[in-house]
């Protein structure tokens, strides 16, 4: 053998010891990455699982859950439509689960390092939950993934006390809510007015947008953040407990509340409650909800026409009966009232529920009335 095949077969050599080491070093690491810790829970999703989820109203049988410290965590922000059930108070707020056994249940708290959910979600077997997961890349993951996320009304009190950086707050309800009280330092853009009054949004779309409605059945905010996701706002929250949450826990700004009795135009709830009782054939009854609201429950003798189409049936509203406009806060409701007293005032016979109603899947309702 020469001094040249020596050499060659010298650095063949340390070129296959390196490629080999490299190969070992490769494969170990991807079996660290592989390893699923202990402590993890059994069943576990991600983000296009729990994407389809945040709905209004939402899923039956189905409850995201924050394991999360509601503070400072979970109302700083959190995934529109959870539960905040902190794994800390887990057995103190099990009442706040469904009672139905088979509903699916998916936690999440702070990403792959945080064991929270995994912890609650363990609990949560052991109570005989059967259909259980978890969200374990967690709000970490949705909030760089999702148009929007969730904060609670404590968030926007601190925003307001602080005043140390800019933002925009919007309330989405009716013109006619709005001046009946509103939180404070809010503009005004109505859902079904947002294309014509979207210039009222800043010019910087990296300035934080916060929208707020009629609380956690109102769908209003959720559709102007979506609509100003995609405009290009790049941070955008909705505070889903909205102007009731405020109030009950701030209480109302003096200066907003007009008016002194019951709203124009609100029906007699006890009346209503009684005509509903007798099959409500003695009122026209229009929900103006959304179709996905109308089709998760209704009033059996309503007919759905959505606030946004309402306009060219005004028209042809019935004046031989009471029409009664009803949604699930009296946001929407009270809108289509006064869009009916624009384009036909003389028409005296027409209300609407100025409260909260829940909407069951038999067709039966609760009504709240609000109150003043």
């Amino acid at each position: 053998m020469n001094a040249r095949t020596k050499i060659f077969q010298a650095v063949w050599l340390a070129l296959a010891l390196t490629a080999f080491l490299a190969s070992g070093a490769a494969a170990q690491q991807a079996g660290k990455k592989a390893a699923t810790p202990d402590w993890f829970y059994k069943n576990i999703v991600g983000y296009d699982a729990v994407k389809p989820l945040v709905t209004i109203p939402k899923p039956e049988s189905t409850m995201i859950i924050d394991s999360r410290p509601y503070e400072p965590k979970f109302v700083e922000g959190y995934i529109p439509t959870a539960v905040s059930i902190p794994d800390s108070q887990f057995e103190k707020m099990t009442d706040k689960l469904p009672a139905d056994k088979n509903a699916t249940l998916i936690f999440y708290c702070g990403g792959l390092d945080c064991k929270l959910s995994h912890n609650s979600a363990k609990k949560a077997e052991a109570l005989g939950y059967t259909n259980i997961k978890v969200y374990a890349e967690g709000y970490p993951d949705y909030v760089k993934k999702a148009p929007y996320y969730a904060v609670g009304v404590e968030y926007i009190h601190a925003v307001l006390a602080k005043g140390d950086k800019p933002y925009l707050l919007v309330d989405a309800r009716p013109h006619n809510k709005f001046l009946e009280g509103s939180i404070p330092s809010s503009v005004n853009i109505p859902e079904t007015g947002f294309a014509a009054y979207k210039g009222l949004l800043p010019a910087d779309k990296n300035i934080p947008l916060i929208f707020y409605c009629g609380g956690y059945d109102c769908k209003l905010s959720h559709k102007e953040a979506q609509e100003a996701r995609k405009m290009g706002y790049a941070d955008i929250m909705v505070c889903e407990a909205g102007y009731p949450a405020w109030t009950a826990k701030y209480g109302a700004p003096g200066a907003a509340a007009i008016k002194t009795g019951g709203p124009e135009g609100a029906a007699d709830v006890e009346a209503f409650k009684k005509a509903l009782a007798a099959g409500g054939e003695g009122y026209v009854i229009i929900d103006v909800r959304d179709a996905d609201e109308y089709a998760a429950g209704h009033i059996p003798s309503s007919k759905n026409i959505q606030v946004g189409s309402l306009e060219p049936e005004i028209a042809s509203l019935p004046t031989d009966k009471p029409v009664v406009f009803v949604c699930g806060t009296g946001a929407r409701s009270g809108e289509a009232f006064y869009m009916v007293m624009d384009k036909r005032p003389e028409m005296k016979n027409v209300f609407y529920v100025e409260g909260e109603i829940k909407f069951h899947k038999d067709g039966a309702v609760d009504i709240t009335p609000t109150k003043k």
